[in-house]
């Protein structure tokens, strides 16, 4: 089909095509490799990671105005205003059942299917290599609430490798408009 005859659907629908091969190719590319470059974050006093090719950027909440939804579940902190695109943000920690005691101080920018999700981290996330030798399967059942399948791996040092793709895939993560209270 000619270009000038796609309808913009049909051109987003190619161009996502194309970013989730792209982003397979990445990931099994990242898998292979003898370390993984990771970002590793804290929520509460626990260390997660994702691979770095799953995240766009890191921004210090300090300089965003994150802006709260009333009626929203407890996982969902709100929006940001990142260069002109509103993007949605995330506290895992309700769905982890971790306290949300603690205040968050950065938000991780996920590359994910949509566009970009804001994940609240606690501290400065830092980069860094994690062999992929050392990383162990996670133990049978639910690890703090995550599903096992959106586990990586966890190092010795007990950082939970975690897959961006498939932890936002969460059904959990779904905001129904029906659920929603009536204004």
């Amino acid at each position: 089909m000619d270009r000038q005859q796609l309808t913009v659907e049909q051109r987003d629908a190619v161009f996502a095509r194309r970013a989730e091969a792209l982003a397979e190719s990445a990931t099994t590319e990242s898998q292979t490799a003898e370390a993984l470059e990771a970002l590793v974050f804290a929520l509460g006093a626990e260390q997660y990671a994702l691979a770095a090719n799953q995240v766009h950027e890191v921004r210090r909440l300090s300089l965003l105005t994150l802006t709260k939804l009333p009626g929203t579940p407890a996982f969902f902190a709100g929006l940001i205003n990142v260069r002109g695109r509103i993007v949605p943000v995330i506290d895992l920690r309700p769905l982890l059942g971790l306290p949300t005691d603690s205040p968050s101080t950065s938000v991780v920018l996920v590359t994910h299917r949509g566009g970009h999700i804001g994940l609240l981290v606690a501290g400065r996330p830092t980069v860094r290599p994690l062999p992929v030798k050392d990383l162990s399967e996670p133990p049978p059942g639910h690890l703090s609430g995550i599903d096992p399948s959106c586990i990586r791996g966890i190092t010795p040092g007990l950082v939970i490798v975690l897959d961006a793709e498939r932890l936002l895939a969460d059904p959990r993560l779904v905001v129904h408009h029906e659920t929603l209270p009536k204004a």
